[in-house]
């Protein structure tokens, strides 16, 4: 049954594989979906040309490279300053991973990694507020994180609306 966006029951079933284990390779992931491997590779470089697959990356535990502490920045802005601008000066700043343009009280949550309090200071101080366009703000350091072992869930599921 192909889908609206171009994604059929097949790509979805080798999406929620390379999910499960992103380092399975072609041949395993056509075992399991019963294709030759020349085929799944196809399949593969035609949802990675169409944006579908993004990338492959390495989860590296920031914490064995000495950043121990993961930090959320909630930020209002002032009007006038282009948020792009403040977007991209914000995304320049090494220990960023990402920020996010959000409804509700807040116009960015910022999140980012640091070596400890000593270094959230500086990075606060001489580098996020130094960049955007503050009207307020608020750090919050992450405890804990829960993380879905599927993050797509149920879009990847054959019986959902798309």
């Amino acid at each position: 049954m192909e889908r609206s966006n171009g994604v059929d029951a097949t790509d979805r079933r080798l999406l929620e594989l390379l999910i499960e284990d992103p380092r399975l390779s072609n041949r395993a992931l056509a075992r399991a979906i019963g294709m030759s491997p020349s085929a799944v590779g196809e399949r593969l470089e035609r949802l990675q040309k169409r944006g579908v697959i993004r990338g492959f990356t390495a989860d590296v535990d920031p914490a064995a490279l000495g950043y121990a502490l993961e930090v959320v920045v909630a930020i209002q802005l002032r009007q006038g300053k282009p948020v792009r601008d403040t977007v991209e000066s914000l995304r320049a700043i090494p220990e960023v991973r990402s920020v996010q343009l959000v409804t509700g009280r807040w116009d960015l949550l910022l999140t980012f990694l640091v070596r400890d309090q000593l270094h959230l200071r500086e990075i606060l101080l001489g580098d996020v507020w130094a960049v955007a366009d503050f009207q307020h703000s608020e750090s919050m350091i992450i405890l804990q994180t829960w993380t879905s072992p599927t993050p797509l869930g149920a879009a990847l599921e054959e019986g959902d609306a798309s």
